[in-house]
C-alpha cells in the first residue's frame, strides 16, 4: 500500500506540463523524450517502485514553482517598464448602456492584465459581465458604444503597417470575472462575435470537441476597427457557450506596439550593469555545482537556444538563476506571434517587464570572434573561449536518415515553447524535399532522351 507521501505527489502530478516531466526526470537521471502520457506514466512508476525522499522532494519544489508562475500570471501587477501609463482597468458599477435591464455588476474591483504589444491609450468599454439571459448553452449578449471625438481622430490619423493592420486599434478582450486581481484573456467556450451585424473573424482552436471546452491560450484581443461606423453609434454582440464560467467583455482603444519598439525600449530602460553581471558570475564560482540546473559549470552558449544563432542582445529574466541568455530580439518576435512568455532555458514565466539584458555578455559578443559559439568564465570574472568538437557538434545538428522519407511530425510532445522553432524545421525540410523531387524529375527526362536517341 501506498504511503501518504506518494499519494500526495501522484496528485501533484496532474498539474504537470512536458516541461515539469522533462526537468523532474533529467533529475533522475531517466529518459525524458517521448509524448506527455509516456513522461507521466515512466514518474508514476518511479513513485511506486523506486520513491525515494529525493523524488518526493523534487516533486514538490516543481508543484510548487508552477504555482508561484501561475499566481504570478494572476497576481502580479506591471512593473515600469510596460509601454505607456499603467493604468487600472476596473470594473462598471453600472450596467452596461447596451442591455441595462439585465447587466448588474458587483463592486469589486478587477484588471485585465496589461499587453506588451497593445498600449492601451482609452478605455471605450469597461469590462462588462456576460450574463446569460435563458437556460441553453448557448447565450448572446448585446452591447453598444460610440467613438467620441478625439477616438474618431486617433483612427482616421492612423497609418497602416506593412502588414496591412491599424497601427491604431479598436480591439475587444474577454477574460474570467470569478476572482479579484489581474485577468488574463480567455475566450469562452463556443465564441462568436459580430460587429454591425457582420461577422468578426476570432483566431482561435479547440484542443477537443467535447462541450464546454475553450481554446486554450493565449487568447488576442479581437481587432474589430475595420467593421466599426466611426461616426454613429456601433453595436456588437458576443455568441459565447454557458457552461458554468462567468466571463466579462470589454472594449479599447490601443496603439499597436512592434517588437522592434519593445527592443529598443529593453535597451534604454532595462540593461544590467557590468558590476552586477560580474558579481553574479563570482557568485556562481563559489557555489554549489550539483545544484545547477540549466548551465554546465561557468560555461556559457553564444547561441540563442530560439533561433540557434548567435545572440546579438543577450537578455535574461530577473527572476531566472541561470547564466545563459537567449536574444532579445528573438524572443520577442516569438512572443509576437504566440504570446506565450516563458523563459526558453529554464521555462519559468518570464514576462516582458522582468527582461534584462545582460552588459557583460553583450561585451564578450562583441569582442569575440564570430566563431566563438562557447566561451568559460574564469574566478576573475573574465572569460576565454571553450574548445568545441566541430565533427561532434555538425553530426548532432545534421537530421536523422529517416527524414529523407516520409515527414516525421516533429510538433508531437514537445512544450510550447519549441513549436515556434520546429514549425520552422518542418518548414525548411519540406521545400528540400521539393527541389529533390525536381531534380529527379529533371534527371529522369534527361536520361529519357538520351535513350531515344540511342535507339534512333
Amino acid at each position: 500500500m501506498m504511503s501518504t507521501d506518494v499519494l500526495e505527489a501522484m496528485g501533484m502530478l496532474d498539474a504537470f506540463r512536458v516541461t515539469e516531466l522533462r526537468s523532474l526526470l533529467s533529475r533522475m537521471g531517466r529518459n525524458k523524450s517521448g509524448l506527455k502520457k509516456d513522461l507521466t506514466k515512466r514518474v508514476v512508476d518511479l513513485l511506486r517502485n523506486e520513491c525515494s525522499h529525493e523524488l518526493l522532494s523534487a516533486v514538490r519544489e516543481l508543484h510548487q514553482l508552477l504555482q508561484v508562475s501561475k499566481d504570478a500570471r494572476r497576481s502580479s501587477k506591471p512593473s515600469p517598464v510596460t509601454i505607456g501609463p499603467v493604468e487600472t482597468i476596473s470594473m462598471p458599477k453600472r450596467a452596461s448602456p447596451g442591455k441595462p435591464e439585465s447587466l448588474t455588476v458587483d463592486s469589486t474591483e478587477r484588471q485585465m492584465i496589461q499587453l506588451p504589444f497593445y498600449q492601451t491609450l482609452e478605455t471605450i468599454l469597461p469590462p462588462t459581465p456576460l450574463l446569460p439571459v435563458f437556460g441553453r448553452p448557448l447565450q448572446n449578449s448585446d452591447f453598444l458604444f460610440h467613438l467620441s471625438a478625439g477616438q474618431q481622430a486617433q483612427i482616421q490619423d492612423t497609418q497602416r503597417s506593412r502588414s496591412g493592420s491599424m497601427s491604431v486599434q479598436v480591439v475587444l478582450r474577454i477574460c474570467y470575472s470569478e476572482s479579484i486581481g489581474v485577468e488574463e484573456d480567455q475566450y469562452p467556450a463556443n465564441i462568436g462575435v459580430s460587429v454591425n451585424h457582420t461577422i468578426c473573424p476570432v483566431q482561435c482552436s479547440y484542443s477537443s470537441s467535447k462541450p464546454g471546452t475553450e481554446p486554450p491560450r493565449p487568447c488576442r484581443p479581437i481587432d474589430i476597427t475595420p467593421l466599426l461606423y466611426v461616426s454613429f453609434t456601433n453595436r456588437f454582440s458576443v455568441t459565447w457557450g454557458n457552461f458554468g464560467k462567468r466571463y466579462s467583455v470589454a472594449v479599447y482603444l490601443v496603439r499597436v506596439v512592434s517588437s522592434q519598439e519593445l527592443l529598443t525600449r529593453l535597451r534604454s530602460t532595462s540593461v544590467e550593469s557590468l558590476e552586477l553581471c560580474r558579481q553574479r558570475v563570482c557568485e556562481k564560482l563559489n557555489s554549489d555545482q550539483e545544484n545547477e540546473i540549466t548551465t554546465t559549470g561557468l560555461q556559457v552558449s553564444l547561441m540563442c537556444p530560439i533561433a540557434k544563432m548567435r545572440m546579438s542582445v543577450a537578455c535574461r529574466a530577473r527572476g531566472c538563476c541561470h547564466l545563459q541568455c537567449f536574444d532579445a530580439s528573438s524572443y520577442l518576435q516569438m512572443n509576437e506571434k504566440k504570446p506565450r512568455w516563458t523563459c526558453p532555458v529554464c521555462h519559468k514565466y518570464a514576462p516582458f517587464d522582468a527582461l534584462c539584458i545582460d552588459s557583460l555578455l553583450c561585451e564578450v559578443l562583441e569582442s569575440s570572434g564570430e566563431d566563438v559559439e562557447e566561451i568559460e568564465y574564469l574566478s576573475d570574472s573574465s572569460w576565454k573561449p571553450a574548445r568545441q568538437d566541430r565533427s561532434n557538434k555538425e553530426s548532432a545538428l545534421r537530421l536523422p536518415k529517416h527524414m529523407d522519407g516520409d515527414v516525421v511530425d516533429l510538433t508531437q510532445g514537445s512544450s510550447d515553447d519549441e513549436d515556434f522553432l520546429k514549425e520552422e524545421m518542418v518548414s525548411t525540410h519540406l521545400e528540400d524535399k521539393k527541389v529533390h523531387f525536381r531534380k529527379s524529375a529533371m534527371i529522369k527526362t534527361l536520361q529519357s532522351k538520351s535513350r531515344s536517341r540511342t535507339i534512333n
